[in-house]
């Protein structure tokens, strides 16, 4: 069976009913997505495939729970995030490192235009931001989500997303700024692309 036409209703549906091959096809289509979420939480690659790898082995138990009230992935990243943060809550405090480019879920957060050096800039200075930071910026600007699934997802009120998405961006604007002692014209050009402005 072709299940790859399917919709993710269906082939949660089909698992249920027993068939497996139905679940490999849902971790197919999110895995990626998942795994650049779990990179931008915790900035090791590593650290983010087991992540990955743990979420989906959750999901296999959970499955069953979500009830289509949002859409599914909504559910899964929300699913994925609390899994992130109970993780980081269990890691011992250390610097991390960025030293490599982390795959985007979305349009190119540049339109093409960044070099990998700024790329890492900018993974560093986010990496710099405090994970509810990161998290709606991740999932405004590089998940394209709007503002209520975002709220949906951090089960935070719209106008908490609104605000943290502005702090966000202004925190992340000052780093970039300060990591690369930029000019004022690189600062515009790096500091607020379009995925960066409301």
């Amino acid at each position: 069976m072709a299940y790859d036409v399917l919709n993710d209703r269906e082939l949660i549906d089909k698992y249920l009913a027993g068939e497996t091959a139905a679940f490999s096809e849902l971790v197919k289509r999110h895995q990626n997505p998942i795994y650049s979420l779990a990179f931008r939480v915790v900035g090791r690659a590593e650290e983010a495939e087991d992540l990955t790898q743990e979420i989906f082995i959750r999901l296999l138990d959970k499955v069953s729970m979500w009830r289509g009230e949002a859409k599914f992935s909504t559910w899964l990243y929300r699913l994925a995030l609390n899994h992130c943060r109970d993780h980081l809550r269990r890691r011992r405090p250390e610097t991390v490192e960025v030293n490599e480019s982390l795959p985007s879920t979305g349009p190119d957060p540049a339109k093409g235009a960044e070099t990998r050096e700024v790329r890492q800039f900018i993974e560093a200075a986010m990496m710099e931001l405090p994970i509810d930071f990161r998290a709606v910026i991740y999932l405004r600007d590089y998940a394209g989500f709007s503002y209520n699934e975002i709220a949906s997802i951090l089960e935070i009120e719209l106008g908490t997303v609104k605000s943290r998405l502005a702090r966000a961006r202004s925190s992340l604007a000052g780093a970039l700024g300060a990591l690369r002692g930029a000019s004022r014209s690189d600062r515009e050009q790096i500091d607020t692309p379009g995925h960066l402005r409301g």
